[in-house]
């Protein structure tokens, strides 16, 4: 006897979990290895701290600044790889076949709700980083500068479409378990 043919589109879904986890890999490998070189290249952080905060003034770019630096990035970097890790273990799940299951759905709030806690560590991450680069400085010169832009509302409203997503399943699946307990 002939296994079944997998229907096409759960091969799609196949393909786009294959490049979704190359890609996620790709994305976390990027997350560490950023971090590992450009807090050990001050001209690296220099020429970011110029054109990303508009920073015109005497920074500090000796080790304790960039480790302090470097620190409060930690908790942002960290929440990003969570959410790559929920991602890639959510396309896992969709290679195996597991669409509408309820580790689905808990991957997919969880990385919503980690794209969340990214959108609101964004900007106080920068804030953060910003006084950690001026923290040397003599008193009165240093710089406490607090910024949105409109890439923090896309990333929470990302956030918040991914929380909803898994809230939409996870009532679709309570829907259809009642339905079919009426048959």
């Amino acid at each position: 006897m002939r296994p079944s043919p997998i229907p096409a589109g759960l091969q799609r879904i196949r393909w786009i979990a294959h490049c979704v986890r190359a890609m996620a890999l790709i994305a976390m490998a990027t997350v560490v290895g950023f971090h590992a070189v450009f807090w050990t290249h001050p001209a690296m952080i220099e020429r970011t701290a110029r054109k990303e905060w508009d920073l015109s003034h005497a920074l500090q770019f000796d080790v304790i600044s960039r480790g302090a630096a470097l620190a409060v990035n930690l908790p942002l970097a960290l929440l990003t790889l969570y959410a790559l890790w929920c991602l890639w273990r959510l396309f896992g799940g969709y290679l195996r076949g597991e669409v509408f299951t309820d580790a689905a759905t808990r991957l997919l709030r969880r990385m919503g709700q980690s794209v969340v806690a990214i959108a609101v560590a964004m900007p106080l991450t920068d804030t953060a980083t910003v006084l950690a680069l001026t923290l040397g400085n003599p008193p009165g010169q240093r710089y406490l500068s607090f910024q949105l832009g409109s890439s923090h509302f896309v990333v929470l409203l990302c956030g918040l479409v991914f929380v909803a997503m898994g809230q939409v399943m996870r009532e679709a699946q309570r829907m259809a378990q009642e339905n079919a307990e009426f048959i």
